[in-house]
């Protein structure tokens, strides 16, 4: 039965998008959406106790159809920044934070987030692929969040630099992500590590702290 609804569902996005609207007036999400310029696009999205923080201008949210967010956070503080999520998510306990103008957070579609918090300062991006499935108590972060400076020269060495992630990669629960880091499609981030640099190796299991190859010529799949 439950298919058979999904299927119609599908089929029939006018009615998809109503039966949203319905549900996200249930459940009274809060917008704070400070300029006019701001855009917040949600239409066909199901929204559970969801909030959206916006300050700045020429900022846009766009969150594709047949998403679901539950206990989530939207916050922007800058501007022209952009948080994209693709089509069919499903996110819980999940906060997208921006600081500073012009940064990015991307999540391709089919991806499902169990609980993370993904942080992009200075400009820089978060992207994430699609069909990626991340467990709970996951940080990605591109940048340190305050500054340090050589002593000598007063040069700053701690730069924001991007972070991405390909299709189809399980991240373990409690993985840190750090800034700089590009995982190669396939792959598996271990229970607990912590990942800085590029591991492009796909079909690969990396973990360990600082996170290591574990095992190459790997596949995986949802089903248990």
């Amino acid at each position: 039965m439950k298919s058979k609804i999904i299927l119609f569902l599908k089929n029939n996005p006018n009615f998809l998008i109503i039966i949203a609207v319905l549900h996200n007036l249930f459940f009274l999400n809060i917008v704070f959406n400070f300029s006019s310029t701001n855009k917040i696009i949600t239409k066909g999205v199901f929204l559970k106790n969801t909030k959206f923080k916006v300050s700045g201008y020429n900022n846009i949210i766009k969150i594709h159809p047949e998403c679901k967010l539950n206990n989530c956070l939207l916050y922007i503080k800058g501007d022209n920044c952009k948080i994209i999520i693709g089509k069919h998510c499903s996110m819980i306990n999940t906060a997208f934070w921006i600081e500073d103008d012009s940064g990015i957070i991307t999540i391709g579609g089919q991806t499902t987030i169990e609980g993370a918090h993904l942080a992009a300062t200075e400009g820089e991006s978060i992207r994430v692929g699609e069909d990626c499935m991340f467990s709970s108590n996951i940080q990605i972060r591109n940048g340190d969040s305050h500054p340090i400076y050589d002593i000598k020269t007063d040069e700053r060495i701690n730069n924001a630099i991007q972070v991405i992630i390909g299709n189809h990669v399980w991240i373990g629960y409690g993985v840190t992500i750090l800034k700089g880091s590009k995982i190669a499609d396939n792959s598996i981030i271990a229970t607990g590590a912590v990942v800085t640099g590029s591991f492009n190796v796909a079909n690969s299991i990396y973990g360990g702290t600082p996170a290591k190859t574990i095992k190459e010529n790997i596949k995986w799949e949802r089903q248990r």
